[in-house]
C-alpha cells in the first residue's frame, strides 16, 4: 500500500511539474509559420550624412545575434528623385552621403531577393533655435558642493505633441574629447516616469509638462568638472525627435519594465516593440540637433 501511494505522490508531482512548466511557457502558434523579416536600426539627422543598419529578425524569436544583411537593394526617395544606398563594410551600416533639411519628408525602400520588402517613410523636425547659458558654481551638485550650472531655453510648438532628446558632455582637455555626463535630472520632465536614458547617457523626454511654452532646462555639472579648461567647457546636444524615435524607447522600457513583474499563476501581457518599417519591423527615426558650446 506504501508503494501504491509512493507511486501516486511521484505521479502527481511530475503532472505538476508539467503543468507548471506549461503555465509559465508561451508558445504563440503564429511561430509556427513565422517568415523572417528584414530589421531597420538607426536615426536620420537634419544635416549629417544618413546611415542605418539592416538585419535579420530571427534574434527576436531565438537566442542568436541578428545577423546583419548586406546584399539589399536601399533607395532613398527625396522630392520625387531616387538615390541608392549603398552598404559600408566597415560600419556595417547602408549609408548615404545625401543630407536632410528641417520639414523635409524622405521614403526608404528595400528589396531583398529572400526576404519581404519593407520600407519606411520619415520626416525631419523642425530647428529649436535652442540657446544656452553657463553659471561658473551657480548650482549644487549631487555632492552639495557648488556645481556649475547649465542652462537651455527652447520654444514648445503649440498645438501638439513634441519630443526631444538632451545630452549633456565635459571637455575633457586632456584627451581633447567631449565625454558624456550622466547628469542629476531634477527637472520633472526628465524625471524617471516622464523620460528615459539611452547609453549614450542621453535622455529622451516630452513637452507633456510645458506643452506650447518657453522651457528652460537647468543642470548642475559635477563640482570642479572643468575646473582646469581655458576654452570650452561644456556641449550641450538639444534635439527635437520624431514621434516614432520616442514611442520606440518608450516600448522598449516598457517591455524592459514588464520582465521585472511577475504573477502568480497568471502570464504578462505582451509588450508590443514600436515600429515604422511596413512590412518590416525597426525604428528609423529622425531628429533635428542644436548643438550648443559653453566657455
Amino acid at each position: 500500500m506504501k508503494t501504491q501511494l509512493n507511486k501516486y505522490i511521484a505521479l502527481f508531482l511530475v503532472i505538476g511539474t508539467f503543468t507548471s512548466c506549461y503555465q509559465d511557457t508561451i508558445r504563440p502558434t503564429e511561430l509556427v509559420n513565422y517568415q523572417e523579416k528584414m530589421v531597420i536600426n538607426g536615426v536620420f539627422t537634419s544635416g549629417t550624412t544618413l546611415s542605418f543598419e539592416l538585419t535579420t529578425s530571427e534574434a527576436s524569436i531565438a537566442n542568436s545575434l541578428p545577423t546583419v544583411i548586406k546584399d539589399a537593394t536601399v533607395t532613398l526617395v527625396r522630392s520625387n528623385t531616387e538615390q541608392q544606398m549603398g552598404y559600408d563594410v566597415l560600419t556595417e551600416n547602408y549609408v548615404s552621403a545625401s543630407k536632410l533639411v528641417a520639414d523635409e519628408s524622405v521614403a526608404v525602400r528595400i528589396q531583398h531577393p529572400s526576404l519581404p520588402n519593407c520600407n519606411a517613410v520619415v520626416k525631419i523636425p523642425k530647428n529649436l533655435g535652442a540657446t544656452g547659458t553657463l553659471t561658473p558654481n551657480g548650482g549644487i551638485d549631487t555632492a552639495d558642493l557648488p556645481g556649475d550650472l547649465l542652462q537651455v531655453s527652447f520654444e514648445d510648438q503649440p498645438n501638439q505633441n513634441n519630443f526631444y532628446k538632451i545630452n549633456v558632455y565635459y571637455r575633457n582637455q586632456t584627451l581633447g574629447q567631449w565625454i558624456p555626463i550622466n547628469f542629476d535630472k531634477r527637472d520633472p520632465s526628465l524625471a524617471e516616469y516622464n523620460s528615459y536614458t539611452l547609453n549614450d547617457a542621453g535622455v529622451l523626454f516630452s513637452d507633456e509638462l510645458f506643452s506650447g511654452s518657453t522651457k528652460v532646462l537647468s543642470i548642475v555639472a559635477p563640482s570642479g568638472i572643468v575646473a582646469g579648461n581655458s576654452g570650452d567647457k561644456y556641449l550641450i546636444e538639444l534635439s527635437s525627435i520624431s514621434e516614432d524615435y520616442f514611442s520606440y524607447f518608450r516600448s522598449l522600457q516598457r517591455a524592459q519594465d514588464a520582465k521585472e513583474i511577475s504573477f502568480q499563476g497568471g502570464y504578462n501581457n505582451a509588450v508590443v516593440i514600436h515600429s515604422n518599417v511596413n512590412g518590416g519591423l525597426g525604428i528609423l527615426g529622425t531628429q533635428n540637433t542644436s548643438s550648443i558650446v559653453l566657455k
